[in-house]
């Protein structure tokens, strides 16, 4: 993995196409949200019903609703709603994160949860900010959520553009 030291790029391999945010004027386009990312996307996963029930719930379904504006990197670009049903209860125990737009890549972007809330806070759930997540742009209508990340187990594996 590439990494930055010194502010120089240090010339080892990675999708990475832009230097850490930086917020002045002559910021280039790659540290931006591109525009084709922009609206809201929605994607369901089949949940987690064989968790240990102790550590992990168990969970029967997980739907992201993820939300995406305009944004440059290190900014507020957006929120996801999950609604994570957990065995048993049928209980909501997602989280609603407001997302900052961390990194900028050549066909994807990695964003941090700054906020975090229970979807239902009448659960009494616990939801804690910090989450990465990163999406992969597929074609112009699906973003794809792999394994790395701090996603869930059993969340969606593939986001669709809505309307």
């Amino acid at each position: 993995m590439a990494v930055w030291t010194s502010g120089a790029w240090d010339g080892r391999a990675s999708e990475r196409t832009s230097p850490p945010a930086t917020h002045s004027a002559s910021a280039s386009a790659t540290d931006a949200l591109p525009a084709s990312w922009v609206g809201t996307w929605k994607g369901t996963g089949p949940g987690n019903p064989s968790a240990d029930g102790v550590t992990t719930f168990r969970t029967t379904a997980v739907s992201v609703t993820l939300t995406l504006h305009a944004a440059r990197r290190g900014e507020r670009v957006g929120r996801q709603v999950s609604h994570v049903t957990q065995a048993g209860t049928g209980r909501d125990i997602g989280c609603t994160e407001t997302l900052l737009l961390q990194e900028t890549r050549t066909t994807s972007m990695v964003f941090q949860a700054v906020t975090s809330t229970p979807t239902d806070p009448s659960t009494g759930g616990l939801c804690a900010p910090g989450n990465v997540y990163i999406l992969t742009a597929d074609g112009a209508d699906a973003l794809e959520l792999g394994d790395e990340g701090s996603q869930t187990t059993g969340s969606p594996s593939r986001l669709d553009r809505v309307g």
